[in-house]
């Protein structure tokens, strides 16, 4: 889809002064009442489990990058609203998912959804944000936007049963190709599908594709060196917790090309156990190295071309508040 060859591309600082969130708070807000609407007829446990994750955190990216992108075209406000909770749902359902495969008791230093019920209901209740999502998306009435919705959903579970055969492999496309499924696709739908409500044209829908895709694969870099770097206070699950169940993010794949014959990497390669007690010496040894600088680096530069996808769509404070989220990828790790 996107060319991930980082060759002769420098980065290009940008300081942007707007604060994007306080251009949209009034709407975020709205979005927000959206999400925690209880619907007819809705098991109480539903309505519980949708405010228990929805009020745990986080900034409501992907809903900021919607409304902001259908702000430039000047998109319809009732189904802007519909499209960006929408799109915020589906990030929730997959979270729970997530947290369900892999087995994760803590989110943002809270309990998970599988850590207070019986695992069965955690999957019927994943399942119905699933619906809920789409529901919302619905709400739009364009075929071209739900049929985007439906892409992107398989891409984000295709991803995902691509990484569980993916366990223990050094491979650099397969790690960009992950992500994308992880989270570039859901940071696409919510910019390009923004604009599709307004029948922005081809080439501003191209732009904001691009924005979507690299600002989606910076946050994700951003957040597995986070992974490594950080203490389980700061992220609210175990360091490192993605190198311990076999899945190699971009800091570990640098390290690993600097440092091919580390006698832990080797002994991991062979072993592939998630506890085993390498597994934290070779967490010492990556950040001692310079792949938490390196991955860094490639996110910047992903945060740039995000940037520069921009720049063809005519100014307004608008694209100037999508600019700055994504230097909030970057930003967040200094």
């Amino acid at each position: 889809m996107v060319d991930n060859n980082l060759d002769n591309l420098q980065y290009i600082s940008t300081s942007h002064s707007i604060d994007w969130y306080e251009l949209i708070q009034n709407k975020l807000s709205l979005v927000e009442e959206r999400l925690l609407a209880e619907q007819p007829g809705e098991h109480r446990l539903m309505t519980d489990s949708a405010a228990h994750l929805l009020q745990a955190g986080g900034k409501r990216i992907r809903a900021s990058i919607c409304l902001l992108s259908a702000g430039i075209f000047k998109a319809d406000l009732d189904k802007s609203l519909s499209l960006a909770a929408g799109v915020e749902m589906l990030h929730t359902a997959t979270l729970v998912h997530d947290d369900i495969i892999d087995g994760s008791k803590l989110r943002r230093g809270k309990p998970t959804l599988n850590a207070t019920q019986d695992l069965k209901l955690s999957l019927l209740i994943g399942d119905y944000f699933f619906a809920r999502a789409a529901n919302l998306v619905a709400e739009t009435n364009n075929l071209d936007i739900m049929t985007q919705f439906s892409e992107t959903l398989m891409t984000i579970l295709n991803g995902e049963v691509n990484q569980q055969f993916s366990r223990w492999q050094v491979d650099r496309q397969g790690y960009f190709d992950r992500i994308y499924a992880k989270t570039g696709a859901m940071f696409v739908l919510a910019a390009k599908s923004a604009a599709a409500l307004a029948e922005a044209d081809k080439d501003a829908l191209l732009a904001l594709e691009r924005y979507g895709y690299y600002t989606g694969i910076a946050f994700q870099i951003a957040d597995d060196v986070l992974d490594l770097s950080s203490n389980q206070s700061q992220i609210g699950k175990p360091v490192g917790s993605d190198l311990r169940e076999g899945i190699f993010t971009l800091p570990v794949l640098l390290y690993i090309e600097q440092y091919p014959n580390d006698p832990d990497l080797n002994l991991l390669l062979e072993v592939q156990e998630a506890n085993h007690p390498a597994v934290d010496r070779l967490i010492t040894s990556i950040n001692a190295s310079g792949a938490i600088d390196g991955a860094l680096d490639e996110a910047r530069i992903m945060v740039s071309r995000g940037q520069c996808a921009l720049e063809g769509i005519p100014y307004s404070g608008y694209v100037e508040a999508l600019s700055s989220i994504g230097n909030l990828a970057v930003n967040r790790l200094s």
